[in-house]
């Protein structure tokens, strides 16, 4: 081994053994710190009476705790129960609440139904006692215009009844109780198989001219119910009702004689429907116009009433211009200026020529009578009536001893 070799082996040697004293003395010093601090962590022994006491303390504290604790749940159940009390409490006073109020409402509810009844019974009386308080001025207006009435002069009632059936008994009462010589009824509503109506109808001594709506279609229908002490003679072939056939309306006449008249008067009460185009309405006046054409062959005094349903009211309307100007080529007069039907307008008309008529006036009874329509009364008697020569009461005689061989 050379010099060198032998110099650093021992130098080697000498650091091995320096390291070995350093870790060692390291090792020393760790040991004497952590001694005290291994005595201070020791666990401290106790006697046993100590531990009894410390037992029971902790037994004791548990204890209490537990009783804390039941404690506050009995308080939170009480809670809980005075809520719910509470709550249910509160809940009956809003049933009772609720309750009251219904009682109120219904009490109320009542007490307005019953002072609407009261209210409606008190203005139907009142309506009543009004109508029947009018009937009676109007009976002794009438009355009075009867007996102020000239010689001659007779009383009509023109009435759109919609339908006759089961107003037999009305419409009978009104002609007596009006005293009528001649009731004019439109939209009778008869059928063939149901012409018992009119002679139910009918007061006595009085006869009925109708014309029933042909085919099975609903509605329509024409009657005249008068006294027989107006007509002396049946209806002739040449009767107008038998010669002209009309599509656009139904219509039926009936001849009157009176004692005091020196020629007789035709009666032509027709129904004319609503709801016509032009094309529709301009047909029914050329049918309107044939029919004048046929009656001034025969009649030079002549009435006709109806339900034309044509608002005369209302005089910018083309079919009631056209209606108008037919009127006055004809010579023709009309007579009713007031509305005649619920809605306002002047439907029911009375037109005549050389015939007065007086006393006209327009009365709603629908109490008397279920109807829209109002009924139109008048007097009639032909233009210069007055009494008749012998000679003249001569002819009628021998012509009615003709007619009765």
């Amino acid at each position: 081994m050379s010099k060198d070799q032998v110099v650093l082996k021992a130098v080697g040697t000498a650091l091995g053994l320096l390291g070995a004293a350093a870790v060692g003395g390291l090792a020393a010093v760790f040991s004497n710190m952590r001694t005290p601090v291994e005595q201070h962590l020791h666990p401290i022994e106790l006697s046993g009476d100590d531990q009894e006491e410390e037992t029971e303390e902790e037994e004791s504290e548990q204890t209490g705790g537990e009783l804390k604790k039941d404690s506050q749940q009995a308080e939170q159940t009480g809670g809980e129960q005075e809520e719910e009390q509470r709550d249910d409490e509160d809940k009956e006073r809003d049933q009772e609440e609720e309750e009251d109020d219904r009682e109120e409402e219904t009490e109320e509810e009542e007490s307005d139904s019953e002072e609407e009844t009261e209210k409606e019974e008190s203005e139907q009386t009142e309506g009543e006692q009004e109508d029947e308080q009018r009937d009676g001025e109007d009976e002794e207006r009438d009355q009075c215009e009867i007996n102020q009435t000239p010689p001659g002069t007779i009383k009509l009632g023109l009435l759109n009844v919609r339908s006759m059936t089961k107003k037999e008994n009305v419409i009978s009462e009104l002609i007596t109780r009006n005293k009528l010589d001649l009731l004019l009824i439109n939209e009778t509503w008869v059928k063939p198989k149901r012409l018992k109506v009119l002679h139910k109808a009918s007061p006595k001594r009085y006869k009925a001219h109708y014309r029933v709506r042909p085919g099975k279609k609903k509605g329509g229908g024409v009657a005249n119910l008068f006294s027989e002490a107006l007509q002396r003679k049946p209806k002739s072939s040449d009767s107008p009702d038998k010669k002209i056939k009309t599509t656009t309306f139904e219509f039926v006449v009936t001849e009157l004689q009176h004692d005091d008249w020196n020629q007789p008067v035709l009666i032509i009460n027709l129904y004319h429907p609503p709801g016509n185009s032009k094309e529709e309405f301009r047909k029914f006046l050329d049918e309107f116009q044939s029919l004048l054409d046929e009656v001034e062959k025969k009649y030079s005094s002549f009435i006709v009433t109806g339900d034309f349903n044509i608002h005369v009211n209302k005089e910018w309307r083309s079919d009631t211009d056209e209606f108008d100007s037919l009127l006055l080529v004809n010579d023709l007069t009309q007579h009713v200026n007031e509305p005649t039907h619920k809605a306002g307008n002047t439907l029911d008309l009375v037109i005549t020529r050389n015939v007065e008529i007086s006393g006209l006036k327009v009365r709603n009874e629908k109490n008397v009578v279920k109807s829209d329509h109002y009924t139109v009364y008048f007097y009639a008697k032909p233009e210069g009536t007055g009494e008749k020569t012998e000679e003249n009461k001569n002819e009628e005689q021998k012509s009615f001893r003709q007619t009765e061989e």
